[in-house]
């Protein structure tokens, strides 16, 4: 996944771009196709803030995250992102009834012939 980052009232740090992408690259999987985002490091007084916008061809996610410390703000920042991508992928792969589905059919004959 392709990440763009912005830094506003915050050094620009290495080690925290590649921790962002090493933790947005396991949650990657989730995601049914290769998407980009942008993440967005900002400071406001003691607080840390960092928005994190994944944009794929299914769907727009975002989730944001405070915190005093910005490794924390990171972590619950992809822990929400990837609570929406399970969930997205769950309605993706289960949108049909089984038993309309080639799958649900075999196995409810598979069934059937066991039960006979």
């Amino acid at each position: 996944m392709k990440l763009n980052t912005t830094f506003k009232h915050l050094d620009q740090s290495d080690s925290l771009v590649t921790y962002t992408e090493q933790r947005m690259e396991e949650i990657g999987q989730f995601l049914l196709r290769e998407g980009y985002g942008s993440v967005y490091f900002s400071k406001t007084k003691n607080e840390f803030c960092v928005e994190i916008s994944v944009n794929t061809r299914e769907k727009y996610f975002k989730a944001s995250a405070y915190s005093t410390d910005v490794y924390g703000a990171v972590d619950s920042c992809v822990d929400k992102l990837e609570k929406q991508f399970i969930k997205t992928c769950k309605q993706y792969k289960d949108h049909k009834k089984p038993e309309l589905s080639k799958e649900g059919r075999l196995d409810q004959a598979l069934r059937m012939r066991k039960a006979a």
